[in-house]
């Protein structure tokens, strides 16, 4: 299991704001990217900006990136799963029903048309 730095470093250009949370071996980090622009409410209330995305980073010969995530813990988890296992975790996976479900629509429009 990766270790995580308690304390994140910020960052703040004219377009964004980030913070970087790094782990104690160096190779993996995760952003927080907040943009700027767009920041303001409509009359309806409505929040107009950017939403606040995480970004999971790897370090070999130089900082690739691995994923986006809505949430800290995710990226985090994302970079722990790399590391376990040397691939990025897959994004979307469907259940063994899911895909007895569909084999078996096929089939039986298969056989309605054939």
């Amino acid at each position: 299991m990766i270790e995580w730095n308690k304390r994140c470093r910020r960052d703040e250009t004219d377009i964004a704001e980030h913070r970087t949370w790094k782990t104690k071996c160096g190779r993996y980090r995760v952003v927080e990217v907040n943009i700027k622009l767009g920041r303001y409410n409509d009359e309806h209330g409505n929040f107009l900006g950017y939403p606040v995305f995480y970004v999971a980073w790897r370090w070999r010969d130089a900082w690739k990136q691995l994923s986006e995530h809505r949430r800290l813990s995710a990226a985090q988890k994302q970079c722990e799963y790399f590391d376990q296992h040397g691939r990025t975790k897959p994004r979307y996976t469907k259940s063994a029903k899911a895909i007895k479900r569909g084999k078996a629509k096929r089939q039986a429009r298969k056989e309605d048309h054939g």
